[in-house]
């Protein structure tokens, strides 16, 4: 229960942050992909920062405090660069066409 109750809260404040702080948003869909992956790499890396800082610490509390401190924030923000791959895809999918072959004025 309390891991999909995470994720909606965590997926909450990624979409609020998504529409309160329009200006942060990437503004190219080769700009979003790379948020993506460098969310998906510090995702993946964060294992192994954890290995290196849970060792000194003194008290399980702490542990778990640095843990959620590390995690919370990785994982909003991995949220958060899917909502802005998705939103600037239909972004480029919704705004119509944008040119092509000039019509000749001939009728």
């Amino acid at each position: 229960m309390l891991e999909p109750a995470m994720f909606i809260g965590l997926g909450v404040v990624a979409v609020w942050a998504h529409v309160r702080y329009p200006k942060v948003r990437p503004a190219s869909l080769a700009r979003a992909a790379v948020h993506v992956v460098a969310s998906f790499v510090a995702f993946t890396l964060l294992p192994t920062v954890l290995s290196f800082l849970l060792p000194l610490t003194q008290t399980h509390v702490v542990r778990v405090s640095v843990a959620l401190v590390l995690l919370f924030p990785l994982l909003t923000y991995v949220l958060l660069s899917w909502v802005w791959l998705i939103g600037r895809i239909l972004q480029e999918l919704l705004r119509g066409p944008r040119g092509g072959h000039p019509v000749p004025t001939k009728s």
